[in-house]
C-alpha cells in the first residue's frame, strides 16, 4: 500500500513531466528536422519547462491527430481547404517553404545532370517506361553516357500518407494528360509500379541501396544525403536544378496575394506554379493549430520564436524560410483569429 507521502511525491513528479512536455506535435516527415531543430533550440533559449515533442507519422496521420486532440498542433505539406479546416476547428499557417525533388540511383550519371518531366515521370510510375534507356529518356539527355542508363527502372513511392505524395502527384495531374486521366491527385498512390516504403527515411534508403531506383524525396533531405536530384523543366521547357532561390520564386505571386487578403485560409499549393523562374515542384509545410484555446497560444508562441530565430536552421537543413512580408501577413492572420500580437 502506497504511503501518503509516496502519493504526494508521485503526484508532484506527474505534474512536473507534464509541465515539461508543454508541446507535442504530429505529422508531416518532411517538416520533422526543422521542428526537431527549432524544438532543441528553442529549449535551449527559453528554457526547460519549453519542451517541444513531435512525431513523424506523415501529414495524413497528422491532421487525424489533431483533428482528435491527441496532440497540441499537427503538421502537413497539403494544405486543407477552408470546408475541412472549419469541420475539423482547425487553422494553418505556413511554417518554411521546400520542394520535392526526383533522386535516382545511376552509377556514372553526375549528379544533375539527368534531365525528367512530367510525361516521362508518369510513365515510369505506370509502368509503361521500364528502362533507363528507354527512347524518350535518351532524347532528353543526350550528353549522358548511354551505357549508364542501360539499367531497369525500379521505382520507388512512399507507402504513407504524406504530402510529398501529394506534390508529386498535383504536379504530374497538372502537365500530364495521362497521369490525370489514370491517377489524379492523392496523399496516397495506388495502383502504380514499384516499392512502396513508409516515411521519407526509407524511401530515401531504399534509392541509396538499390542501382536503377527512382523516388521523390525532400529537397533538404536530398541535399543531406547526397542523392542524385534530377532536373524539371520550367514553364518554357527550360530544364532546371532545385535550388532555394528556385523554391523562393515559385512562391512569389500566389503567396503574397493570399497572405494579404482579409481572411486566408492559406490554402497554398506552390507545385505547377506559374513563374518562370520557380522550381515546378516546390511546396509549403503547414502548421495545424485548434481555432481556439490556451493550447494555441503556446503553438503561435513556439512558430513566432522559429519564424524569428529559426532561419539559419531552416537554410542549414535545406528549407527555405518565408519571407518577411509573408510572416507579417501570417503574423497579422494570428491578432485577428487569435489576439496574437507578437512582433506587430
Amino acid at each position: 500500500m502506497p504511503t501518503p507521502l509516496f502519493k504526494i511525491l508521485l503526484l508532484a513528479l506527474i505534474g512536473l513531466s507534464a509541465q515539461a512536455a508543454n508541446l507535442s506535435g504530429a505529422g508531416s516527415t518532411f517538416a520533422e528536422p526543422l521542428y526537431r531543430k527549432w524544438a532543441e533550440q528553442y529549449q535551449k533559449q527559453a528554457g526547460a519547462g519549453s519542451v517541444v515533442n513531435y512525431e513523424a507519422v506523415g501529414s495524413g496521420e497528422g491532421v487525424k491527430r489533431i483533428a482528435t486532440k491527441q496532440v497540441d498542433f499537427g503538421a502537413s505539406d497539403e494544405p486543407l481547404k477552408r470546408a475541412e479546416l472549419d469541420e475539423k476547428g482547425l487553422r494553418q499557417f505556413p511554417v518554411a517553404m521546400g520542394a520535392v525533388v526526383p533522386v535516382v540511383n545511376l552509377p556514372g550519371v553526375p549528379a544533375g545532370s539527368l534531365k525528367l518531366n512530367a510525361d516521362v515521370l508518369a510513365k515510369i510510375y505506370t509502368g509503361r517506361i521500364k528502362r533507363w534507356n528507354d527512347t524518350e529518356i535518351l532524347a532528353l539527355n543526350e550528353g549522358v553516357p548511354a551505357k549508364a542508363l542501360d539499367l531497369a527502372i525500379k521505382p520507388v513511392y512512399r507507402a504513407d500518407s504524406s504530402g510529398s505524395t501529394f506534390a508529386f502527384s498535383y504536379y504530374l495531374n497538372a502537365r500530364s494528360p495521362d497521369w490525370k486521366k489514370s491517377q489524379g491527385v492523392s496523399k496516397e498512390l495506388k495502383g502504380v509500379s514499384g516499392t512502396a516504403a513508409k516515411g521519407s527515411g526509407a524511401v530515401v534508403e531504399a534509392v541509396k541501396a538499390t542501382p536503377g531506383a527512382i523516388a521523390y524525396a525532400e529537397y533538404g533531405r536530398a541535399l543531406r544525403d547526397k542523392l542524385n536530384m534530377a532536373q524539371l523543366p520550367n514553364r518554357v521547357g527550360v530544364h532546371m536544378k532545385a535550388s532555394p532561390e528556385a523554391i523562393l520564386a515559385a512562391a512569389q505571386f500566389d503567396a503574397e496575394k493570399m497572405l494579404y487578403s482579409a481572411d486566408p485560409d492559406f490554402y497554398l499549393v506552390l507545385a505547377d506554379n506559374d513563374t518562370y523562374a520557380g522550381w515546378p515542384m516546390a511546396t509549403l509545410t503547414f502548421t495545424l493549430v485548434p481555432k481556439s484555446g490556451p493550447g494555441a497560444q503556446k503553438v503561435l508562441e513556439f512558430i513566432y520564436w522559429g519564424y524569428k530565430h529559426g532561419d539559419a536552421a531552416s537554410r542549414e537543413l535545406g528549407y527555405v524560410p518565408l519571407s518577411d512580408s509573408m510572416k507579417i501577413g501570417v503574423r497579422k492572420a494570428w491578432s485577428r483569429q487569435y489576439g496574437y500580437k507578437a512582433g506587430l
